[in-house]
């Protein structure tokens, strides 16, 4: 009995994050409401995370976990509000105030002029990777296997990259939210900018708080915090290589691209450490 405890207790907020997400997602589908479904992913990250961190709303200056569900419920709303207003150029509207609001909060979220100063060079890096993330993962290709992929190869990567258990926890709930999505129909790319803007923030808030990129260096971690970027831009091309696989060509093109970049970030690791 303790055993599964311990077990649950590690992975409660990724289940908690797959269950909510299935729900609204099933929800949505059997009962044709399409905002529900365009929720699911969004909802289901914020629950995860709210479940790990017990923090929905955190008021510090600083940067850290506890900021992630606020993050997370921000994106949510945004991606709501982009679904209702239809794809096209409004989208990229949501997408790009999506990555300034990840960007202000985790650079301190500062109201003044001294403060913005001060932390002008995070915030505009979170904003410009947030922004990376989020165009190609909802813009550029939007669905749910190279959603899945990024998170999953995120938590991969940090694990690879010897992170804490606690932040592995953090990437497996946007990387389980999105295998939740295979369960609703083709679902146009604001429906996915909740969960893509979630993966960028964690990827972002990993190496501003574990690695050395604001000190402009370079660790494992760094190395982990852009291996979902790696793995999206490798998944077309394993495809492609694997097309005799017929239509498994993409999924097995999924996994070999998310495991060639947390190779990456293995390689990068044991050349780091010497």
């Amino acid at each position: 009995m303790p055993n599964h405890v311990a077990q649950w207790q590690q992975l409660h907020g990724p289940l908690i994050a797959f269950a909510v997400a299935l729900v609204l997602a099933l929800a949505g589908r059997f009962l044709r409401v399409g905002l529900l479904a365009a929720a699911a992913g969004g909802a289901g990250v914020v629950a995860g995370w709210y479940a790990i961190t017990g923090r929905l709303w955190a008021p510090q200056p600083q940067p850290s976990v506890d900021k992630l569900t606020g993050i997370a419920a921000v994106a949510l709303l945004i991606g709501l509000m982009c679904h209702w207003l239809g794809p096209g150029r409004r989208a990229w509207i949501g997408v790009l105030f999506a990555a300034l609001v990840a960007g202000w909060m985790l650079s301190g979220m500062p109201h003044d002029q001294a403060a913005l100063r001060a932390s002008w060079p995070i915030g505009l890096g979170v904003a410009l990777a947030t922004l990376l993330f989020a165009h190609s993962l909802t813009v550029k290709a939007p669905g749910p296997l190279r959603l899945a992929l990024a998170g999953l190869t995120l938590a991969a990567a940090l694990h690879v990259a010897g992170a804490p258990p606690s932040w592995i926890q953090l990437a497996l709930v946007p990387g389980l939210a999105a295998l939740t999505m295979f369960a609703l129909p083709p679902i146009p790319g604001p429906a996915t900018l909740a969960v893509a803007v979630d993966v960028g923030v964690l990827a972002c808030l990993g190496a501003i708080a574990l690695g050395r990129l604001p000190r402009l260096g370079f660790a494992a971690i760094d190395a982990a915090a852009l291996s979902p970027l790696l793995a999206i831009w490798l998944q077309p091309r394993t495809a492609e290589r694997l097309g005799r696989l017929g239509r498994a060509a993409p999924i097995v093109g999924a996994v070999v691209a998310g495991a060639l970049a947390v190779g990456c970030v293995w390689l990068a690791r044991q050349a780091l450490n010497r």
